[in-house]
C-alpha cells in the first residue's frame, strides 16, 4: 500500500496581508490552482501576524483568516523559517517577497504570487 506524500503550498505573511486587505479568498484561490496543493500557515507566519495584529489593522484580519488553513511546525522567523520549511518538506510558496521568491527559485523551489486575486506561477 503506498502513501499519497502531502503536496504543501507554504504561505507567507504578506500574501495574507494581501487577501486580507483586498477581500481576496485565497482558499478559492488555492483550490484553482492546476497542482493540488494542501495550503498551510506555518507557525512562525502565525506569530508574525500576532506581533503585527496589535500595530497593523490588517494584521487582525489576515490572523483571522489564517485560520482557515492547516498549521505546520517550523523553527525561526521571517525568511529563513519559510525557506528551511519549503526544504524540509519540498513544498511551494506562496508570497509576494520579490527577494524571497527570488532566492527560492535559486535552490530550485517552485514560488508562486498573488495578483490582482490569481495566482501566478
Amino acid at each position: 500500500m503506498t502513501t499519497q506524500k502531502d503536496n504543501y503550498l507554504i504561505i507567507d505573511t504578506n500574501v495574507i496581508i494581501y487577501a486580507a486587505e483586498r477581500n481576496v479568498d485565497l482558499v478559492k484561490a488555492v483550490q484553482s490552482m492546476a497542482l493540488p496543493y494542501t495550503p498551510v500557515i506555518l507557525d512562525c507566519v502565525r506569530n508574525e501576524l500576532q506581533g503585527l495584529s496589535n500595530s497593523v489593522r490588517l494584521a487582525s484580519m489576515a490572523l483571522e483568516l489564517s485560520e482557515r488553513f492547516d498549521s505546520l511546525q517550523s523553527i525561526g522567523s521571517g525568511d529563513d523559517c519559510i525557506r528551511n520549511a519549503a526544504i524540509r518538506h519540498s513544498a511551494a510558496v506562496l508570497t509576494n517577497d520579490r527577494t524571497l521568491a527570488r532566492s527560492l527559485k535559486d535552490i530550485m523551489i517552485r514560488t508562486y504570487s498573488l495578483r490582482q486575486g490569481r495566482l501566478i506561477g
